[in-house]
């Protein structure tokens, strides 16, 4: 874990709600692209012009800093834009057998406390990266009224590669990882949260919400985003009891399966895009539907050939603060206006930031 600025010193919010923007970024070491290039540093470019300025904290996945100087040009950037407080993943080196998480939250609030978790080992590529937790405590403060606080973790968990079914081990990996997300918010949250004050999870928890049954095959032979995005999928279902605590039927993972994934405690958890738009909206691999009928992918610059047109829902803003109305220095904090942002670029010669969109939100805060 790596910590920018220890001045804590009172930074009144500029209005009285902190925009939050997660994202992975697709920021991968040199030599590593899907298609002809991945435009790294020119998504970079444009990221720090036209993107970090719209938000108060940024969580970022996938921004490497293994044998590039990329994150170290994003930090000073951001710096420069008021982003004075970060935490990012651990540097590693060749002899770590392994590369950073590639995870980093910005802040232009005071970050007051941090820590991190390194998940177990993923499988297949996803052994490479030490793929984790990273916790920002950050200090939100109206004029006049004492501090809060927003307990804020972004993520990236184990991917799976082609297409997913439930009992495949790579995702029985990935619950354990988010297992893992839920003890280590059993230890964080007691330690370090008042009542009253908002914990926000956010990421790419590489879970696809999505079910892709189709609700009227015969009229629309292809799965729309609003209609066919009602559903949760049996993994999303999964994802959700795990991270809560609740724990999983083991058998939904095979039948020789024992594990349970259950935690100590149960922490109340929304999935605020579901929530509030009434269904998991495409945040990688979307389509275009042309007036004449014909389906095509909407991104093909930095999205490998068999993603394209998968439909998956993996990014999530999830929200705990069920003792809202109780904050003792009366400033009460409310998720609002959150979605799928897709940070699309015109004029460049990629058509969005990222092969991912990304999730924005906005938290509320009145006295």
């Amino acid at each position: 874990m790596q910590l920018a600025s220890t001045d804590t010193a009172p930074v009144y919010l500029a209005s009285p709600k902190l925009r939050i923007l997660t994202q992975n970024i697709f920021m991968r070491p040199p030599l590593i692209k899907n298609n002809k290039s991945d435009w790294k540093d020119a998504r970079l470019d444009y990221l720090i012009e036209h993107i970090l300025p719209n938000y108060d904290v940024v969580c970022l996945q996938e921004m490497f800093e293994f044998a590039s100087s990329r994150r170290s040009r994003l930090l000073a950037a951001a710096e420069k834009l008021g982003f004075r407080f970060y935490v990012a993943s651990q540097r590693q080196f060749l002899w770590n057998v392994a590369i950073d998480g590639g995870l980093a939250i910005l802040s232009r609030y005071p970050i007051v406390a941090q820590d991190s978790l390194v998940y177990q080992r993923g499988m297949g590529p996803d052994w490479i990266p030490k793929k984790g937790v990273l916790y920002a405590k950050i200090q939100a403060q109206l004029a006049d009224h004492e501090p809060t606080h927003v307990h804020l973790f972004t993520t990236h968990t184990q991917a799976s590669y082609g297409e997913v079914v439930i009992t495949q081990p790579d995702v029985k990996r990935r619950l354990a990882q988010l297992f893992e997300f839920h003890e280590f918010l059993e230890r964080i949250m007691p330690k370090h949260r008042a009542a009253g004050e908002p914990v926000v999870l956010t990421g790419d928890f590489n879970v696809d919400a999505r079910t892709h049954e189709l609700s009227d095959p015969d009229r629309v032979p292809y799965e729309r985003e609003v209609e066919d995005g009602i559903k949760t999928s049996d993994e999303g279902a999964a994802m959700m009891s795990v991270l809560q605590g609740h724990g999983i039927d083991p058998h939904l993972l095979g039948p020789s399966n024992t594990d349970a994934f259950k935690g100590k405690t149960v922490i109340e958890l929304h999935d605020t895009l579901r929530e509030r738009l009434g269904y998991h909206p495409v945040t990688f691999g979307n389509i275009v539907v042309d007036t004449d009928g014909t389906v095509r992918p909407r991104e093909t610059v930095l999205t490998t050939r068999q993603d394209n047109m998968v439909m998956h829902s993996i990014d999530f803003v999830l929200w705990h603060n069920p003792d809202a109305d109780t904050q003792k220095h009366g400033v009460t904090a409310r998720i609002t206006d959150v979605g799928a942002t897709p940070n699309f670029t015109p004029g460049q010669p990629f058509t969005q930031i990222s092969d991912h969109y990304g999730v924005s939100a906005e938290i509320h805060f009145t006295a």
